[in-house]
Parts: C-alpha cells; sequence; structure tokens
C-alpha cells in the first residue's frame, strides 16, 4: 500500500478521534455546567445534554419505552426469535436553553424530580396528567365519603330529620313536598307534586357499608299500589345491593344512593363541596408509575432496580 495512502488513513483516525474526544469533553463540561446550575448533584450516565441556542418557552418532557424487536401479544420477548433484542428509544426533555435525552425513561423521571424539587417549573406529561385525574377522583371520592358519613352522623338519631331535607331537595327542584306522619310508616316517606306528575319517595339514613336490599324497594312498590303515583323514587345515603338494582330497573323504582345524593345536595346549593387539589409533587412520576407502559420482562430486568 502506498506510503501516502496510509498516511492520509492515519491521519483520519487521529481527525476522528480527535473529534470524538471533543465532543465527549464537550457533552461532559455541559452537563456539569447543567448540574451546577441547577443544583442537582451528579446526573446518571445514561443522561445526554445539548446547549440550544433558544429556549422553546416552556419546560416539557416526553417519555419513551423500551421494546422487544419482536414480541409476543402482550409486549414480552418472543422466545422463538434468536437473538432477539431489546430496542431502546429516546425519551426527551427541554429545560430553558438545554435539551436533556435519555434511553433510559427511569433516569429521566429522576432528573424530573430533582429539578422540581428545586423549584423549576416542568409540565405534566402525558403519563402524569393521568396520574392527576386519577388522584383527583380518589381524592373527590374520599371527600364524598367524608360528606355522607357527616350527613349520616347528624341525621342518625333523627330520621325524620333526614326526610325534612329530603323534602327540601325536592322543594329546591320545583317540586311541592308533603311529608308523611312520622308515626304512619306507609311504605314511603315524601309524596311530590310538580309537572303534572306525582312521585312517591322513600327515605333511609344508612351507614356507608349498608345495602338496601330488594325487599326495602318491594315495599315502596306495594305502597305505591295505593297511592298509584306517576314515579317512585328511594335515596338513601348508602347504596342499594345488586338484587335491589335489578328488581328496581324491572318496576321502574329510580334509586339514589349517597353519592348522587350529594351531587344533587351540591347542585341545589345545600353544602359546600370541599375543594380538592392535587399538587405538581403528587402527580410527579416514579419509577414504578412506569410498570404498565414496560413490558413485564424488561421492567423487572431493568426497572424494578432502579426503584
Amino acid at each position: 500500500m502506498n506510503r501516502d495512502i496510509i498516511a492520509m488513513l492515519v491521519l483520519v483516525v487521529i481527525i476522528a478521534g480527535s473529534v470524538c474526544i471533543i465532543k465527549c469533553i464537550y457533552h461532559c463540561v455541559v452537563k456539569t455546567n447543567f448540574s451546577k446550575t441547577y443544583r442537582i448533584g451528579k446526573l446518571p450516565k445514561s443522561i445526554k445534554i445539548k446547549k440550544k441556542k433558544n429556549g422553546e418557552g416552556k419546560n416539557y418532557y416526553k417519555l419513551s419505552y423500551p421494546h422487544w424487536a419482536v414480541e409476543k401479544k402482550d409486549g414480552t420477548a418472543d422466545g422463538r426469535i434468536k437473538n432477539n433484542r431489546i430496542i431502546w428509544e429516546k425519551s426527551n426533555l427541554y429545560v430553558d436553553n438545554y435539551m436533556i435525552f435519555s434511553k433510559r425513561p427511569y433516569d429521566l423521571v429522576k432528573t424530573v424530580k430533582r429539578l422540581r424539587l428545586q423549584g423549576v417549573e416542568i409540565e405534566l406529561c402525558g403519563e402524569e396528567r393521568k396520574k392527576y385525574t386519577n388522584l383527583l377522583k380518589k381524592k373527590d371520592a374520599f371527600t364524598y365519603d367524608a360528606g355522607i358519613q357527616k350527613l349520616i352522623d347528624f341525621y342518625s338519631e333523627k330520621p325524620t330529620g333526614f326526610e325534612g331535607l329530603c323534602s327540601d331537595l325536592f322543594r329546591s327542584m320545583g317540586y311541592a313536598t308533603r311529608l308523611t306522619p312520622p308515626t304512619n310508616d306507609g311504605g314511603y316517606d315524601i309524596l311530590l307534586n310538580g309537572g303534572g306528575e306525582s312521585v312517591v319517595v322513600e327515605c333511609k339514613c344508612y351507614s356507608i357499608g349498608h345495602k338496601v336490599g330488594r325487599p326495602s324497594v318491594q315495599k315502596l312498590v306495594g305502597a305505591n299500589n295505593i297511592v298509584l303515583a306517576d314515579r317512585m323514587i328511594f335515596i338513601t345515603t348508602s347504596d342499594f345491593s345488586s338484587s335491589a338494582v335489578s328488581y328496581a330497573r324491572e318496576v321502574g323504582v329510580e334509586l339514589i344512593n349517597g353519592y348522587t345524593l350529594m351531587d344533587l345536595l351540591n347542585e341545589q346549593g345545600f353544602m359546600e363541596k370541599e375543594r380538592v387539589e392535587v399538587s405538581m409533587m403528587e402527580c410527579q412520576l416514579n419509577v414504578s408509575d412506569l410498570y404498565s407502559y414496560v413490558p413485564n420482562d424488561i421492567y423487572k430486568r431493568f426497572f424494578i432496580q432502579e426503584r
């Protein structure tokens, strides 16, 4: 081989090696400066950082997840394929004038958490918005349970007071209401009239765990065989058994459980609904939150040790 060609090849190798070294040094410097600027300590090896000339005006991130080149229906590796490999997609985070990326989503999640703890505002990612919705529903349910329990505690020793509350509720909805005498249990507690129709209503203040059964609903239907009202409503602070629900559907009895009652009371202004809030850090993803997005065999192999 010509000496000039050999010399040229050596020069190319030296230049290519020098470029790689310069790039590595550059990325290390940028990564170190980023860590110092935001005071988040040493970052995982998988995290890479580039400096951008112009920021996008908002901080946000998007996660991508590893998957098998050839997978089964549940996402795990197809064992029939030799040399099957994991494909690691790149997850990206944009903060001010920096682009942070990693092929290990759990490392990016940890980085986001560190930044937020230092007061850096980063928009919720798609997975966090889903977590926010679930947390809000859960807190809302507990709030409703607390509200129902307050009603039960207040009216537990004076059931006629609960009947009066229900009567006031329907009156606020435009009905003319008449309570039956407390000593006369005729199978219903309130007679409503409005909009050209009559309605019989049975009211029961029970504990949250109590299930109103079919016999109670049947008693209301039997009472209406005498009254002949156009509609029948059974209202309770608890809930109904499956047999009661099925029977009510067959005979046309409208069922109002504790949660629906709370909705009606709130809508009519009887109770001020407690404001439910979910903080940013409650929505913050943890590595364990990524379980449903990653094939089980990959999660066990790489993600569990990072939890």
